[in-house]
């Protein structure tokens, strides 16, 4: 049993945080949740009363609380780099949802601040820690599908039903890229390393509420490697990676959203004949939260600052690419 667990802090009552963050914090050992604080009061004190939390009703009192040595953030995007910073400031280790900042230069701000105070901040990419991921990657290793020439991933859902979503808000740091070709983009950079670079990118933007609504990423990588993504908020709904090999391709239906309840499918062809291997349902927000309390432990936080910065340079290089684009 881990002795002083981490105390944790959540800071807004978001959907995720209600229904697979929080119940992960509960299940993972070295972890205890503490408070929960929303600016809505009635919220704050339902939250915290179903999961027997402390009721917190300003973020200026979780992020000061010494009571707290992590704190998750699932607020919108826009929010991150005044709270997180705060956070870090106040010697509290961060967990942000994705998309970790705006932009290129606040996540530089963030992983700064977490650099001066040598504290953990980690983006909440959570595909990246389920078992289906790892067979994944164990699969590439092996070199049953030859050399790799080329990844597709999309991911998009139709249309939110309330318009007053906060993905459809400038303001809040809204948009498909941040929400949902983030996760492409990622799952590329995992797959192929720091090397890989954003080669052309179109977004389509909604000129009325400001943030684009789907587009389509081109990236490629050493060796020959191609990538080639789509995403949106207007879609038939689409989760799924396809990495083609000389030899062989990997499809996997499932890739980020394969909640605890499910048993996402791996399938592989080769010439006449395919295989398809069902992976056991995982909890990947709470492998994610035990490799963040063994971190911690250990003291080394280089390696998220280094894959914040990597993501957020990727995106960056995205908007310059679809504004040339727009442009011609």
């Amino acid at each position: 049993m881990i002795q002083n667990p981490l105390r944790v802090g959540v800071m807004g009552c978001a959907s995720i945080a209600e229904r697979m963050v929080i119940p992960a914090i509960l299940q993972t050992p070295g972890l205890m949740l503490h408070s929960i604080a929303s600016r809505d009061p009635e919220k704050a004190d339902r939250f915290a009363s179903r999961f027997d939390a402390r009721p917190v009703y300003t973020y200026e009192e979780l992020a000061d609380s010494p009571d707290i040595n992590l704190i998750y953030m699932p607020l919108p995007t826009a929010l991150h780099l005044e709270w997180a910073v705060r956070c870090l400031e106040a010697g509290k280790h961060v967990l942000l949802e994705k998309s970790l900042a705006c932009n290129l230069a606040e996540a530089e701000t963030i992983v700064n601040a977490a650099r001066k105070k040598r504290l953990l901040v980690r983006e909440n990419f959570m595909f990246a820690w389920h078992r289906q991921f790892s067979v994944l990657k164990e699969i590439l290793a092996s070199g049953r599908l030859g050399e790799i020439r080329c990844i597709r991933s999309s991911f998009g859902f139709p249309p939110f039903p309330d318009a007053s979503n906060i993905r459809y808000s400038s303001e809040l740091g809204g948009g498909a890229l941040l929400d949902a070709g983030a996760y492409t983009v990622k799952v590329a950079n995992l797959l192929l390393g720091e090397q890989v670079k954003i080669k052309a990118c179109s977004m389509n933007f909604d000129t009325v509420r400001g943030v684009d609504l789907h587009g389509g990423i081109f990236m490629t990588a050493p060796g020959g490697v191609v990538v080639e993504t789509a995403f949106g908020f207007d879609h038939f709904y689409q989760c799924n990676l396809e990495v083609w090999g000389s030899k062989g391709k990997l499809s996997a239906n499932r890739i980020f959203t394969a909640g605890p309840g499910v048993k996402p499918q791996i399938s592989l062809e080769f010439q006449g004949n395919t295989e398809h291997i069902e992976i056991e349902p995982d909890n990947h927000f709470a492998n994610l939260l035990a490799g963040m309390v063994t971190q911690i432990q250990a003291g080394d936080f280089e390696p998220d600052y280094r894959e914040i910065l990597l993501q957020a340079s990727l995106l960056h290089d995205c908007r310059e690419m679809a504004e040339i684009h727009h442009l011609l």
